[in-house]
């Protein structure tokens, strides 16, 4: 039985990603939240100032909360593998799935999916009949480390591909649709359906905002 963590460096990257992350999440959250407490105080004055203070209380303690977070999932973060078993261990949850289920692994040398998950670098994806089992990127996990599980798979008979050339999320997709969900291989896409849907919940709020003032001035 073997088992991989990841470096103090990896970790330290890890968490000044998410607390970036966080940041830009409280950035499209906070007109939300600014118009709720604007609803509420015409509502009732103490009602709105209650939740200010919640939302000032839930926005302070958030960044420091996700920073906590994130150092505990990077330190109880690992894999384990070599008794014909893979389990992986990310945030709250745990996969793990036998050697027999995968179908191929999968090492692709230069791929990015953008973002925030910068210059492309190397990742394992194991496939299994209809579905992906485990993707691991190299922000998190070494090239030595990800040939150990390659290996030991390829060991046990799973047949090893390899992806020596740079290729894209949607290029790899077009070879083999299990290795790169939809929302992973077109990330535009999938961010405009979000901004999309986060656009029609703030203009609700601004509408049901305009009919509150409009009933509080009439009234």
């Amino acid at each position: 039985m073997h088992e991989l963590r990841l470096s103090e460096e990896t970790q330290r990257r890890a968490v000044a990603l998410n607390a970036r992350q966080a940041w830009i999440s409280l950035a499209f959250l906070a007109p939300i939240l600014l118009a709720l407490v604007v609803i509420f105080s015409l509502q009732d004055f103490w009602l709105g100032f209650g939740y200010g203070v919640l939302v000032v209380v839930l926005v302070g303690g958030s960044l420091p909360l996700s920073i906590w977070l994130a150092r505990w999932a990077m330190r109880e973060t690992y894999i384990r593998f070599g008794d014909g078993w893979i389990e992986h261990k990310w945030m709250f949850r745990t996969r793990r799935f036998a050697a027999a289920e995968a179908t191929s692994v999968v090492t692709v040398d230069r791929m990015s999916f953008g973002g925030f998950s910068g210059a492309p670098t190397h990742h394992l994806i194991v496939t299994g009949r209809d579905r992906r089992l485990l993707i691991l990127v190299g922000q998190m996990w070494t090239t030595q480390q990800l040939s150990a599980i390659m290996h030991d798979l390829a060991s046990r008979g799973v047949p090893w591909i390899s992806v020596p050339e740079p290729i894209t999320p949607p290029q790899l997709r077009a070879r083999d649709p299990r290795l790169v969900p939809w929302w992973q291989a077109h990330p535009i896409a999938f961010a405009l359906l979000i901004a999309g849907a986060v656009f029609v919940l703030v203009i609700i709020l601004i509408t049901v905002l305009a009919f509150v003032v409009f009933t509080a001035v009439m009234g």
